[in-house]
């Protein structure tokens, strides 16, 4: 069973300021102001300091819209310096999206099909939403796509929304309510620094799942969809093994049957799962 079948919804590299409530027992008892790292519709995989384990439950409070909700920990996803530097997390309240996203189903790597992470121009809804190529085009040359929104009711113009997250009234911790943390944080790098993207700061990155093939100069390539894109370079989960500084040949987007247009770019950054053979890399287009 591949990664796609596995989860219900398409996902989201993402990260959204949260806090991190645990009410387990006394060791364990910790109130952390963190962020994502990816989030579908039914849970996500987040950065945390404190240390947890699996069947762990733990308070998640989006601090973007003020939503919060219980979460069960699945277990570690990555290790960072020999540390778990992330876990999964899931819903216990089943349909309850504190995200503020719509999702799709998770998009086939091997079709032509794109998805967008859109905001609605007019009340600010968010959606996850599966475009065809011609549809991007559009996108990219008007700056927004119209369409009917479920949420306003109104036909508004729908763009790009921002992947730089913030919190727009963060409520204070609640001492009464949020437990003092009682156990030393593991050293976790990943919790401070931005995720995702290709020279973090160099270029604006957009929500972007296109079909990209990546090819080796040994012949080894693989089907995806990217997780982000910039002008400067793409960020993609393969199970493709690599190495940073490694040359390979990219195509993006992909299109069966056209004439697809291949460019050189390097490893710049490779994140490795601690679940599966995994890896997140960043790739920088070399020109």
């Amino acid at each position: 069973m591949g990664e796609a079948e596995r989860r219900g919804t398409e996902r989201l590299l993402l990260a959204i300021p949260i806090r991190v409530i645990s009410f387990g027992t006394e060791s364990r008892s910790f109130t952390e102001e963190t962020c994502t790292v990816e989030v579908n519709r039914a849970g996500a995989r987040i950065a945390l300091q404190h240390r947890v384990a699996s069947g762990d439950t733990l308070r998640i409070i989006n601090l973007e819209n003020l939503s919060e909700a219980d979460f069960h920990v699945l277990g570690p996803t990555r290790l960072d310096r020999e540390e778990v530097a992330e876990w999964g997390v899931e819903c216990l309240e089943p349909g309850r999206n504190i995200w503020g996203i719509d999702f799709p189903p998770p998009l086939a790597a091997e079709k032509s099909e794109a998805g967008a992470l859109l905001r609605c121009q007019g009340c600010g809804k968010q959606m996850l939403s599966v475009l065809t190529l011609m549809e991007l085009d559009i996108l990219d040359t008007t700056g927004g796509l119209p369409r009917l929104c479920d949420h306003c009711g109104q036909l508004s113009s729908w763009a790009y929304a921002d992947v730089e997250r913030r919190p727009q009234a963060p409520p204070p911790a609640d001492p009464a309510v949020s437990p003092p943390a009682a156990e030393p944080a593991v050293s976790s790098p990943q919790a401070q620094e931005p995720r995702g993207g290709i020279e973090r700061r160099a270029h604006k990155r957009l929500p972007l799942k296109l079909p990209v093939v990546v090819r080796t100069h040994e012949g080894e390539q693989e089907f995806a969809k990217t997780d982000n894109i910039s002008k400067g370079g793409l960020a993609v989960c393969l199970s493709m093994k690599l190495a940073v500084g490694e040359i390979v040949m990219v195509i993006c987007p992909y299109t069966e049957g056209d004439q697809n247009l291949e460019q050189r770019a390097e490893v710049r950054r490779r994140v490795t799962f601690y679940a599966g053979n995994r890896w997140l890399y960043g790739f920088r287009y070399i020109p």
